[in-house]
């Protein structure tokens, strides 16, 4: 009896864990507002981590580590929301991807809150910002460099064409 009291008293008390303070208070996901009212001010730490190459690395890192490629492959896209187009349902500034991953989503997007730590949610979300930005800002595809055509050789009749000259033996 004594064993079953304690264990309900030890489950009431890590049932409740306390909101992350370190997540933004309130992101909006919408630009209408009751009354006229203006967005909430963007989150301080979104200048930090916007567009940088180190938190954009370490979040494709983390992306795989976490297997959200599970759900939005490799490239963004999947059973879950694409991420490579500029279609957001919850808002695409980098607050409200670091909101939609903290706090999850109706229909799959489950909350990583406090069980991701915040840093590595917005470098997440730096990470799937970066997929969605147009080719023509992050460099565009690879373009093929030119290569020079082959040195012309003569030939005569009778003779070898030059031969490369063998580098496998040893230096004297």
């Amino acid at each position: 009896m004594v064993f079953t009291l304690t264990g309900l008293a030890l489950a009431q008390q890590s049932s409740y864990l306390p909101p992350s303070q370190s997540g933004p208070p309130f992101v909006a996901v919408t630009k209408l507002f009751p009354g006229g009212g203006s967005p909430p001010p963007q989150d301080p730490r979104v200048k930090m981590y916007q567009g940088n190459p180190f938190y954009i690395n370490e979040g494709h890192r983390l992306f795989i580590w976490y297997n959200c490629v599970g759900c939005h492959s490799n490239g963004g896209g999947g059973m879950g929301p694409a991420l490579m187009d500029n279609q957001w349902r919850y808002g695409g500034q980098l607050d409200q991807i670091f909101a939609s991953i903290s706090q999850g989503r109706p229909n799959g997007m489950p909350s990583w809150n406090g069980k991701i730590p915040d840093g590595q949610i917005w470098e997440l979300a730096t990470f799937v910002r970066s997929l969605s930005v147009p080719a023509s800002t992050r460099g565009g595809p690879a373009q093929a460099v030119p290569v020079p055509p082959p040195p012309m050789t003569t030939h005569r009749p009778g003779k070898p064409v030059s031969e490369a000259p063998d580098v496998t033996s040893a230096p004297k």
